[in-house]
């Protein structure tokens, strides 16, 4: 069936194709919002990034509204909170009255106001998106900040950190010290950069010889978080100084210095870098958690780097084009038929490209495995579990 010409702004064009090639806008999204009840004009004006929602008029106590963007601007609603309702209800009433409710909930955080999430993302250096995704389901402001922060990468001056604790490190502040200061009422330049004052209460102790005036003084020698120490004594049957020779022992050994600060227990480290989690390292190389997980999963022995070194020399079938090697999901892009694709070369790729030529011996450590083989020696050091090994838990 022939293309049927269209008229729009009083200009004849060929085809719908031809009216959304010289507006930019991808056909298919065109036809789908016409299929929604759109006008002509609200599928082709309506910009990429908008919600669908906001080219569909909107009628709300009796007054018409062209978008959910202009009622949100009139009556002063948080534009994202209304869109997201309306999504989920398709009730415009209910969805006025939830972005109402949710406008007039306490923008508090640490003790000071914020006019916006906006405002508090922008602050602290989080995502906008997960501090909006918490809220809604219904986690309090202040906590999903805090969460944010451990569990996001945090920007900081112009600069990104994995995380929260890495940004600490470098400022050699220990992080519950900086959400002390939060709560104290400073901002968050404030609480990683002034100095750190003396520690009040004192209960010396002393550790390879040396008397320190507190557990707190001994950790900022050494460079270890004392929230650190106290979060592992939860779950181990040791002295709070047990447990920071073992973390002092796997820091050495890791190759830390003390001036470099020690926050967490570091799933691996690769050439003076630390990564907390599997999934940091895991997106730098585009590797899934799955398939990571499934090899490692086969021998539970091998380390991180044991496991990256077998995907390193996995392969994927290729074909062979002008003496190139090439994908199928590539060649069909080009116009390659299957019956073409089967009577071409056949070749080789790696699975994973970006861990092609990555050094996996230099440098590189299992963080977590050398922690609980040195918390193994110190329990059976301790006469706590003799001759067993406590499993290691991997994230």
């Amino acid at each position: 069936m022939p293309p049927k010409p269209v008229s729009y702004k009083g200009k004849e064009y060929g085809s719908r194709k031809e009216l959304c090639q010289e507006y930019g806008i991808d056909e298919k999204r065109v036809t789908g919002r016409l299929c929604s009840g759109w006008t002509l004009e609200e599928a082709v004006e309506t910009a990429l990034g908008e919600k669908v929602t906001n080219g569909i008029q909107t009628e709300y106590e009796g007054v018409q509204y062209p978008s959910l963007s202009s009622m949100a601007e009139k009556l002063d609603l948080p534009l994202s909170i209304l869109q997201h309702a309306y999504y989920r209800t398709k009730d415009i009433g209910q969805s006025v009255e939830y972005a109402r409710g949710y406008a007039s909930r306490d923008m508090v955080v640490w003790g000071k106001e914020y006019q916006s999430l906006s405002q508090v993302a922008m602050v602290f250096g989080i995502s906008h998106y997960h501090l909006v995704s918490q809220v809604r389901e219904g986690v309090r402001l202040q906590e999903a900040v805090k969460k944010a922060l451990e569990t996001e990468p945090v920007q900081f001056q112009g600069k990104t950190y994995e995380h929260f604790g890495d940004l600490c490190a470098v400022y050699r502040i220990q992080p519950a010290n900086v959400y002390f200061r939060l709560e104290y009422g400073m901002d968050l330049e404030e609480a990683l950069t002034r100095p750190v004052k003396g520690t009040g209460k004192k209960n010396k102790v002393t550790y390879r010889g040396e008397a320190y005036e507190s557990q707190i003084d001994l950790c900022r020698v050494y460079g270890i978080s004392v929230l650190c120490v106290r979060e592992q004594l939860r779950s181990q049957p040791l002295t709070f100084l047990e447990e920071f020779d073992v973390l002092n022992q796997m820091k050495e050994r890791l190759g830390m210095g003390k001036e470099e600060m020690l926050n967490y227990i570091p799933h691996c480290r690769i050439r003076g870098r630390n990564y907390k989690t599997m999934a940091g390292l895991l997106r730098e190389f585009g590797i899934t958690a799955s398939a990571f997980y499934t090899r490692k999963c086969r021998n539970e022995d091998k380390d991180v780097f044991a496991v990256l070194k077998e995907m390193q020399k996995e392969t994927r079938r290729a074909y062979v084009v002008d003496g190139k090697p090439m994908l199928q999901e590539e060649l069909e892009k080009m116009g390659y038929t299957k019956y073409r694709i089967s009577r071409l070369a056949k070749g080789e790729l790696p699975k994973y490209l970006r861990l092609q030529g990555f050094d996996l011996d230099t440098g590189c450590m299992d963080g977590e495995k050398l922690y609980y083989e040195i918390l193994n020696e110190k329990l059976q050091e301790a006469g706590q579990v003799p001759g067993e090994e406590i499993e290691i838990k991997m994230e």
